[in-house]
Parts: structure tokens; sequence; C-alpha cells
């Protein structure tokens, strides 16, 4: 009796130590359904500004880290407010239009 206690004891330990990190993981998700980010060249001056431009969906402050394939660090810092939108200026004269653009937001 007391090996099935021990048993019991034990999964239940084990479970409860599971359940607060399957839900810290399942926040992260539903953050990344809160934003958008996508990039955006504007020419002006002879040379191309690239743009880093979050979008959010959702009713919190977000704090985010964006960066392009072109310049991939350092990272820039931008706050994007409930249902509000940031641009970030990643490189202010390229020669190219053409980038890829990244980024990263927690709550």
């Amino acid at each position: 009796m007391k090996a099935v206690a021990r048993f019991a004891f034990a999964a239940l330990f084990v479970l409860a130590a599971t359940f607060p990190a399957l839900g810290q993981e399942g926040g992260r998700d539903d953050i990344k359904n809160c934003y958008n980010v996508h990039g955006e060249a504007r020419y002006g001056a002879l040379a191309y500004k690239h743009i880093v431009i979050v979008t959010n969906r959702c009713d919190v402050t977000l704090q985010c880290q964006v960066w392009t394939d072109v310049d991939p660090s350092p990272k820039q810092s931008t706050t994007v407010e409930p249902k509000g939108t940031s641009e970030t200026i990643v490189r202010n004269n390229s020669p190219s239009r053409a980038f890829k653009a990244f980024g990263e937001c927690k709550k």
C-alpha cells in the first residue's frame, strides 16, 4: 500500500511540475497570434530605407525586437501599443529594395 501511495504522490508531483510549463508555452503562442511583422522599402534621396513594420492586433502593449536578413544585428527595439503599429528604420541608405523582415515580441 505504501508503494502505491508513493507512486501516486510521485505521479502527482510530475504532473504539477509539467502543467505550468505547458501553460507558459501556450502563452507564447497566444502572443505570436497578436502581431504581424513585415518589411517595406521606401525610396527617397536616391536610396531605399528598409523599414520593419509591426502591427499589434491585441489589447496589450508589446516589447519587440526587429531585424532584417540584410542587418541581422544589432536588433532594434520597439514598443507597440495595443491595436497599434510601429515602424522602425533598420537601414537608411540602401541601394537595394530587397530584404526580409523579422521580429519577436513579448508582453
